[in-house]
């Protein structure tokens, strides 16, 4: 870089991820040569960018700044904060710092990393402590998660403050308050840059507190005398416990549907984060003995999620538990972008199960956990920043958030505009931009744990090592089965061991899979896709252990 802020007292910014997006948040503060990283999240993949399981930042930039990278600080424990970590913090090899529960969260994604031992240390919310150039002071926010903090990093230019996610919920379900008597006071002692969550700065006023959610459910729980399925985010302890106390109130026992769930929920008993009488809880393997009127299941898979628990009871598909008429599913969780009409589509099978949807545009269900127009306001009038600095959001909300800021009184040249990959400088010369470099995105395959050179270069390497296959299923909707034997087509594979007549088998064994299913998985053009390309990846893994690319192609007879 050439516009470094050579001097020591300069601060320098790098965005790596979550400026000008949503997910896999990831900043770098420096002070000289000497710095620290706040969260290291993790992104899903878009459409189209087929055997891409998570996206994470891109560090490679990190050995080109020539900043030596004390420790990472956790603001909370959601994926999209936490969830590079597994991938990226070998490669770092610092200290990470977190609250209980965010520690807790990450320990337990941590564990799945063979022959890595991490350094963990808790995060204090009362005292400061000193990581590498910076007196770190951790602020207590409300969020959909518990244990949420702002993170404060004193400089001799005054403070940074990092919000992280938060909101200002006025009752919140532990009792813990956002602190914004010492947002007030850093205001009071000098704050030179806000970075400030910019999620919901296009809603104006003040979000609901999260314990509104709780006589919403109480009644539909209780105006059910079926089975009763809700689905929510697995790290919202918060509504979880409402969702266990609205089941115990109308008699039923509660029984967890998703590995993701029940590790979150076993880390937040164990802390006694979470209050679960003892037999209020059971084994989802016991579910099948409890009559439906006494049982309520927590699942996991909100977003539509087809290999998720809640898809899996939508297609019948999940032992032990069959939706029927005078069942509810309820989903207490928003839409995120992008996951409209895979979510609409869970609807349409869940009914034809006979069961019936709720959802938060029906009834009260649902809040968000970030802070809304007005919430932003009171944070940059709390903290008076010089410079404010929106993150966490895709530019519109960033530009709405500046806007929000001017609205406040801040000059509009003190609203710093930076996505990922373009740096700022701030000195006592003011703020500015420094150079550019590179944040773009590392694709990996979230089972194998390998990182994809992009789309490009990863189909490459497909077509070069393994080759592509190509599967043409031909489904008569009308009866619900497949209309003829499939086709299977491969190019790129030994022909020594994929021949004409092993595909011929493959194909017979496959069409055996698919009628196998039910009319209304086959009927699903999408569901059906998956079961072919599910099928075909752990034949070839199973026989041959390659893992050419698969191109299922299922159309209507």
């Amino acid at each position: 870089m050439t516009d470094t802020g050579a001097n020591q007292t300069a601060l320098r910014i790098f965005p790596f991820g979550g400026v000008g997006e949503f997910g896999k948040n990831m900043m770098l503060y420096a002070l000289g040569d000497e710095g620290v990283i706040v969260d290291c999240g993790m992104g899903f993949p878009e459409p189209g960018q087929y055997g891409v399981d998570v996206v994470i930042p891109d560090i490679a930039a990190l050995s080109t700044l020539g900043i030596k990278v004390h420790a990472v600080l956790l603001t909370h424990g959601h994926e999209d904060h936490i969830g590079g970590l597994p991938y990226l913090l070998p490669l770092l090899n610092v200290p990470v710092y977190g609250t209980e529960v965010t520690l807790g969260l990450l320990g337990g994604r941590l564990s799945e990393v063979k022959g890595f031992k991490a350094d963990l240390r808790p995060l204090s919310e009362t005292e400061t402590c000193q990581v590498g150039p910076f007196t770190v002071e951790a602020i207590p926010v409300t969020h959909s998660i518990m244990d949420a903090v702002s993170i404060a990093l004193h400089t001799p230019l005054g403070a940074i403050v990092h919000t992280g996610d938060f909101k200002f919920d006025s009752a919140p379900i532990d009792g813990r308050h956002s602190a914004l008597h010492r947002f007030a006071a850093l205001g009071d002692k000098g704050v030179i840059v806000l970075a400030s969550d910019s999620t919901n700065a296009t809603r104006g006023g003040s979000g609901p507190t999260e314990a509104s959610v709780g006589p919403g459910l109480r009644q539909a729980v209780a105006g059910c005398n079926g089975l009763v399925v809700v689905t929510t985010f697995s790290s919202n302890m918060f509504r979880i416990q409402q969702i266990i106390d609205a089941a115990v109130a109308s008699g039923r026992c509660v029984a967890l549907a998703g590995r993701s769930l029940e590790r979150n929920v076993g880390i937040a008993r164990d802390m006694n984060r979470l209050k679960v009488e003892s037999g209020q809880l059971i084994d989802i393997k016991q579910s099948s003995q409890i009559p439906q009127r006494n049982l309520l299941i927590i699942a996991t898979g909100s977003q539509g999620e087809p290999r998720a628990a809640l898809g899996r009871i939508a297609f019948g598909q999940f032992p032990g538990i069959n939706l029927g008429k005078g069942d509810l599913v309820i989903f207490s969780s928003s839409q995120i972008p992008g996951n409209e009409r895979v979510i609409h589509g869970l609807f349409s099978h869940i009914y034809r199960r006979g069961a019936r949807v709720l959802h938060s545009g029906q009834a009260n269900l649902h809040v968000s956990g970030h802070a809304q127009a007005h919430e932003l306001k009171t944070m940059i009038q709390l903290t008076r920043p010089r410079y404010l600095y929106p993150v966490h959001g895709e530019y519109r909300n960033l530009v709405e958030h500046g806007i929000l800021g001017v609205s406040t009184g801040i000059d509009a040249e003190r609203v710093l505009m930076a996505e990922n990959g373009q740096s700022l400088i701030v000195d006592e010369k003011g703020a500015r931009l420094g150079d550019t470099f590179a944040a773009g995105a590392v694709f990996v395959d979230g089972t194998q744990r390998d990182a994809i050179d992009g789309m490009v270069l990863r189909d490459r390497r497909i077509l070069a090592e393994d080759g592509i296959v190509t599967a043409f299923v031909l489904i008569d909707r009308a009866r619900g089965r497949v209309a003829r034997t499939p086709e299977i087509a491969a190019r790129g594979v030994l022909h020594q061991e994929v021949g004409e007549e092993v595909l011929e088998n493959v194909a017979r064994e496959m069409e055996q899979h698919l009628q196998s299913l039910s009319r209304e998985v086959l009927a699903d053009e999408e569901a059906a896709g998956e079961e072919v390309r599910l099928f075909l990846r752990r034949w070839f893994k199973r026989n041959h252990g390659r893992r050419p690319m698969l191109l299922p192609v299922v159309l209507e007879a």
